[in-house]
């Protein structure tokens, strides 16, 4: 109860998302509780408990079990071993709470089950945002508000599809593709668990959507480009600001993917490693060719990365082990593992 959570208004607009404040759990249990008694109405306006680290904050309680289906998860296989941040999140709120319209985290693909309650989904396929932007290049905050039907503002709406609509139940859980933006409701009082994640299948969409964000950056600052400072760097300073990550920080999430696989590969799993709740254990359950198969994905965008020009400019002797050598190790392991 003492556990300090975020929570989203959802009757507040600020910039293209509601504003979050900081509330002690059993503050905000109360809160939901008054909200149901007064029939859903608050002075404190539609409180949504979103994005709460619960995994991360009590690691020693064994909350759920990733479904096999998403176990292949380098984000927060990533992010585990570096022990920063994860993309574990635990959602909770009252009939009428929503998430304004956006796309996933570095265009991760994402699952969200329903522990009870209801949703409503809006999922417009990866491509149909263009046609939603205003004539600044601006995605809408709410798809459903009438504005877009104003050509003046939105002068491409009229070419979208309407989107894939979705009303998740109890127990379900849905998948959400990469680069599919979508905009959701609660239905009911509704808890729920969603996980954004990365693995072989769309790392290369990981890092296209890399390149967008920093060739947007270098737009946005180009006329204060001076080849003789570090113009460079402060794009990726930028770039790490608004996604989270940058080109360095992209190779070492490749380098921690490719060694644990590699590792699996050379050494194998013990009995005892099986049984803990690893990456190493992970990998080994989805099987060796599994692993290869992440080792060819992880080649074929390290190579990408290893030939950019942009990431060339920057500083690399820091990388251990050089580009040059984990491509090297990567392509012998698999080579071995096929034998």
């Amino acid at each position: 109860g003492e556990a300090v959570v975020p929570v989203a208004n959802c009757d507040v607009k600020e910039y293209n998302s509601n504003p979050k404040e900081q509330l002690p759990f059993k503050e905000y249990v109360k809160y939901w509780k008054d909200y149901i008694k007064n029939d859903y109405h608050s002075s404190r306006g539609c409180l949504y408990l979103k994005d709460w680290h619960l995994s991360r904050a009590f690691p020693e309680q064994d909350v759920y079990t990733t479904p096999v289906y998403f176990s292949s998860d380098w984000l927060n296989e990533y992010w585990d071993a570096v022990a920063v941040d994860d993309y574990r999140f635990v959602y909770m709120g009252p009939k009428g709470s929503w998430t304004p319209f956006h796309a996933d985290v570095f265009r991760s693909y994402s699952w969200s089950a329903n522990i009870c309650g209801r949703k409503k989904w809006l999922l417009y396929p990866a491509g149909q945002e263009e046609f939603l932007k205003d004539r600044h290049g601006n995605l809408p905050f709410d798809v459903t508000a009438p504005n877009l039907q104003d050509r003046r503002v939105y002068p491409r709406y009229s070419q979208s599809q309407p989107p894939v609509e979705i009303v998740q139940e109890a127990g379900e859980i849905v998948f959400i593709p990469s680069g599919w933006h979508h905009q959701v409701y609660n239905l009911e009082d509704t808890i729920s668990i969603n996980h954004n994640w990365v693995n072989g299948c769309n790392v290369a969409i990981m890092w296209c959507f890399l390149q967008d964000e920093l060739a947007a950056v270098q737009r946005e600052i180009n006329q204060w480009k001076d080849p003789k400072d570090d113009w460079h760097l402060q794009c990726q300073l930028i770039m790490k600001s608004c996604t989270g990550i940058d080109y360095k920080e992209f190779y070492n999430f490749l380098k921690v993917i490719a060694e644990n696989r590699i590792s699996v590969l050379e050494k194998g799993l013990d009995e005892e490693a099986s049984a803990k709740n690893t990456p190493k254990a992970a990998i080994s359950t989805l099987g060796m060719l599994h692993a290869v198969f992440d080792l060819k994905r992880t080649v074929k965008v390290l190579t990408s990365l290893s030939a950019n020009e942009d990431f060339k400019k920057l500083d690399l002797t820091s990388l251990s082990p050089p580009p040059e050598a984990l491509l090297h190790h990567l392509k012998a392991a698999i080579d071995t593992a096929l034998l």
